[in-house]
């Protein structure tokens, strides 16, 4: 069924209205919207507080809900007092267990949730429930269809085999239409090509023979290190715990293909990425800027035009390091993020043939990475810098060898003279070993104001980098 019903609030007396209008879906559809419930309570009361705490008699609120393709989403746009809402979607919580008020416990109760300031347009909340055991075929047909029962044991996953290519792409296209920056997901025979290269090891899940979803492993050259990556769900099987049956398999397979690590990045426009990974006991270890380009858009809602940051996620397997060197200016922040991940620093380190700088251009993406292994002359580092900067990239990342580099306080001394601010550790990232990347904005165009974060930690994190960009100096 479809229905889509707009109501506008002008006083608190009327708030009721909305979970009359909630019964009254419930009633029509079939489905019990509990959760959404408690979230719209939730989310009101913040509203009230917050945009509307001198004027609560006389408010201006439209809601628009629109109940279709297995999904009840809601919009709430209010043009009370300007608030800067981004902190509570990004404060300071323990992600081991739910909670019990606040924006925190929309996210625990809905499956999308998200802020978007529209300047003389006021502001947005966007809410959306993915009905579960939803007719999950195009046509629905009778309400016995509309409440099928899907278990665990009907979904099947399995390694990529070269006709899943086409419908791969298919699910990539259902999701993002044509925004999704990894364009050689829209290619059937690319993402073959891949997969015969091992270049990438894709797995898909399967509903009825019907590919649903699609998680891979995608290599880095030279190293053993690989990226949990292209993780997608056909939009009507949301919510079915698909993605975590996916993650167990690919997670087993690295294992037994003796994999160093895996590494996640989680897009910053939203929390529910990092979620993920966290339970998968993944520890964040860097905060990448304006990785995202501006033109994604998720499940046809999502979008902020602008590029958006992630939260790089690891999950090791050999916690054996050789010695590193500290630079004294991040010596703090270098040694918590080793902490959090048990490393152990008495491992060998293997004799390499290794180019003291070079720079990696991706086009597509238009960024610029310095990658920097050994010693490097000042003078030699201005010069690789501004010839990359000639490119006119939107941002420009320093990958600095954390192993093989005595004097790195000069190293990045320099480096924060042209710009660049702390991001984080980059663990077996080139030829099985650890970089500390730095990074440099190079744009107007990224966003720094509404990054979303989950954990503690990354909430931490993202106060840092922000202190380090805006003093350039904090030694701690």
């Amino acid at each position: 069924m479809s229905d889509t019903i707009q109501l506008h609030i002008h006083s608190s007396e009327d708030i009721i209205l909305i979970f009359t209008l909630l019964k009254h879906l419930e009633k029509r559809s079939g489905f019990h919207f509990t959760a959404m419930q408690e979230a719209l309570n939730e989310l009101i009361e913040n509203i009230l507080e917050h945009a509307y705490k001198e004027v609560k008699d006389s408010i201006d609120i439209n809601l628009i809900f629109s109940l279709k393709s297995c999904r009840l989403h809601v919009d709430i746009q209010e043009f009370g007092l300007p608030f800067d809402f981004t902190p509570f979607l990004s404060e300071a919580i323990d992600q081991s267990s739910d909670h019990s008020k606040g924006f925190y416990r929309i996210y625990d109760l809905i499956d999308t949730f998200y802020f978007s300031n529209l300047g003389k347009e006021g502001k947005r909340f966007t809410l959306i429930s993915h009905l579960k055991n939803c007719q999950l075929s195009q046509a629905v047909t009778t309400q016995e269809d509309t409440h099928q029962k899907i278990s665990h044991s009907d979904i099947e996953v399995r390694p990529f085999i070269t006709s899943d290519a086409q419908e791969i792409s298919r699910l990539i296209y259902r999701n993002y239409d044509y925004t999704y920056y990894k364009a050689m997901f829209y290619d059937p025979k690319a993402i073959a090509l891949q997969n015969t290269s091992q270049h990438i090891h894709s797995f898909i899940s399967l509903h009825q023979e019907k590919i649903i979803g699609h998680f891979a492993l995608a290599t880095r050259l030279g190293t053993n290190c690989s990226e949990l990556s292209v993780a997608v769900v056909h939009p009507q099987y949301k919510g079915l715990g698909i993605m975590n049956k996916m993650f167990i398999d690919l997670i087993t397979y690295a294992k037994a293909h003796k994999f160093r690590s895996l590494f996640g990045e989680a897009i910053m426009l939203h929390p529910y990425s990092q979620k993920a990974n966290l339970k998968k006991e993944m520890k964040e270890s860097a905060l990448v800027l304006g990785l995202v380009p501006e033109d994604i858009e998720i499940e046809h809602e999502l979008k902020i035009g602008k590029r958006s940051g992630v939260l790089v996620g690891y999950l090791l397997f050999k916690n054996e390091r050789p010695a590193i060197y500290l630079p004294k200016q991040y010596k703090k922040w270098i040694e918590q993020t080793y902490q959090q991940f048990n490393i152990s620093l008495d491992a060998h380190l293997e004799k390499r043939e290794l180019t003291a700088i070079q720079t990696h251009l991706d086009q597509e993406l238009n960024l610029g990475v310095i990658q920097i292994d050994l010693e490097v002359d000042t003078a030699i580092l201005t010069s690789t810098l501004e010839k990359l900067m000639l490119e006119q990239t939107d941002m420009i990342y320093s990958d600095i060898n954390l192993h093989r580099i005595k004097n790195i306080d000069a190293l990045v001394d320099a480096l924060k003279k042209h710009g660049f601010f702390y991001s984080g550790i980059l663990f077996d990232y080139y030829h099985d070993e650890d970089y500390l990347r730095l990074q440099k904005v190079c744009s107007k165009n990224i966003d720094e104001d509404h990054l979303v974060t989950y954990s503690t930690f990354a909430k931490t994190l993202l106060d840092y980098v922000k202190a380090d960009q805006n003093t350039g100096y904090l030694y701690t």
